[in-house]
């Protein structure tokens, strides 16, 4: 399939939408229940009588008095038991089995009350720091995750579900190969874990290594087929490789699972116009703009800017008036774009000129530095041959920040259009010093060429 290139980046911005992929993929809604955690976490009730806190004879009978409670499931009326004992307020065995039982209950702060409880009787009480970091992870606090989790691989813990989610959050913090080798230490000892594995695929990618990235996402899939993450993972990966067309594949599969949420409805409209593909890419962008959740703004508007690139003038036009119709109005920076389109729309596509040159007469005026608006109403300016004025214009427009490139074009053009040839040089000279186009240069040889025969 032939793509097409444009020579604005605004497909770019749209990128986000997909790259959720770009943010940690989340630990999976049964991670917490599943076998290979409650057997790791279960392990934990158990006393290791190396690295803890000696267990008195009336701490033993009290722990082994709750064995047949929990043995039963009966997690409410065990931890009933121990926080009517004493001993929950002097012993770290007993404080740390209190938080165990609240962790697996859900009663999250309770947990980490009675986990740095039992560190303050014992500070090197290893499952202690352990079930703390856990509870950290469930909260989303990863700088407190991080160092409980840390310090209990310090004190000896190599259990994968440690490791692993040690490994989530060095994701957080954009430590994706020191995440990398802590999800190979979690494989060791839970080498079948989805979670890890898709993990290792996301480090991978974030290292640019697509290839070994795609190959283990592959295997997660299969595993997991309903996970719409990993859906949205891989076709960021095949973005990236500048592979479109498995990602239009990935992002529809998972439209048509009824996930595909609005904004990568955008994304995926936008993958079908960088094909060419306009007739494709018009139901996705009406659907987008009618779900409930609507796209940010933001999203929405850089896609009517993508879709103005592509000169698909009624499409940009329908676009255009349900974005108005679907959205409150915004004041500022949004506002001003979205006017500002409009505007160029219909100029552009001959409906009503004038009233989009009056628009941007409008914005120009009441922002003198809206460079965007400038380019454009000097543009239709010197469409009209007011050749002095649309001069004037782009001048403005090229003394702002990030403009310099597209105005010196437009400005080159105007004076070959005035026979200006000098000044059409200079200009052209000046784009070719920012960005070196063999298009640009050819355009430059032929100026050059009228310049000389004018003499």
């Amino acid at each position: 399939m032939k793509f097409i290139n444009f020579k604005f980046s605004v497909f770019y911005f749209l990128l986000v939408a997909v790259a959720s992929a770009a943010e940690p993929l989340p630990l999976s809604k049964d991670y917490w229940k599943d076998e290979t955690f409650l057997k790791s976490f279960n392990g934990s009730y158990r006393i290791n009588a190396r690295i803890e806190p000696n267990v008195t004879t009336e701490e033993m009978n009290l722990l082994v008095s709750i064995k047949e409670l929990m043995a039963d499931g009966k997690r409410k009326e065990a931890l009933g038991k121990l926080e009517a004992s004493a001993l929950v307020k002097s012993s770290a065995a007993v404080a740390f089995n209190a938080g165990n039982i609240q962790f697996e209950l859900g009663g999250l702060k309770q947990a980490a009350d009675y986990y740095q409880s039992a560190l303050k009787i014992f500070p090197s009480f290893r499952r202690a720091h352990r079930g703390l970091g856990f509870v950290y992870v469930r909260e989303n606090d990863w700088d407190k995750a991080l160092a409980s989790l840390s310090e209990a691989i310090r004190l000896g813990d190599q259990d994968g579900s440690t490791y692993g989610q040690l490994a989530y959050g060095r994701m957080h913090k954009d430590q994706y190969a020191s995440a990398l080798q802590a999800f190979r230490l979690a494989q060791i000892t839970q080498p079948e874990n989805i979670d890890w594995k898709a993990g290792v695929a996301q480090c991978l990618q974030h290292l640019k290594r697509n290839e070994e990235a795609l190959a283990l996402l592959d295997e997660v899939i299969a595993v997991r087929p309903q996970e719409v993450s990993y859906y949205l993972l891989q076709s960021s990966i095949h973005l990236a490789m500048e592979r479109q067309d498995e990602a239009i594949t990935n992002l529809d599969l998972v439209r048509r699972m009824g996930q595909l949420n609005a904004e990568n409805h955008l994304l995926l409209a936008n993958l079908h116009l960088r094909a060419g593909n306009n007739h494709l890419a018009r139901p996705l962008l009406m659907e987008a703009l009618g779900m409930e959740a609507k796209p940010p703004l933001v999203s929405t508007l850089n896609t009517l800017e993508f879709i103005t690139q592509t000169g698909d003038w009624k499409l940009a036009r329908d676009f255009a008036l349900t974005t108005d119709k679907e959205y409150e109005r915004n004041k500022g920076k949004l506002e001003q774009k979205q006017r500002r389109l409009t505007a160029l729309i219909q100029i552009e596509s001959g409906d009503d000129p004038e009233v989009g040159a009056a628009t941007l007469e409008r914005l120009v005026k009441t922002d003198p530095l809206d460079a965007d608006s400038l380019f454009l109403l000097g543009r239709y300016r010197a469409s009209e041959k007011r050749y002095e004025f649309a001069e004037m214009l782009f001048q403005q427009a090229q003394r702002i920040d990030g403009h310099k490139y597209n105005v010196s074009l437009e400005l080159a053009k105007l004076y070959v259009a005035t026979s200006r040839y000098s000044d059409a040089l200079k200009q052209l000279d000046s784009a070719l010093s920012i960005r070196q186009s063999d298009v640009i240069q050819r355009y430059r040889q032929a100026v050059a060429n009228l310049a000389e025969a004018a003499r």
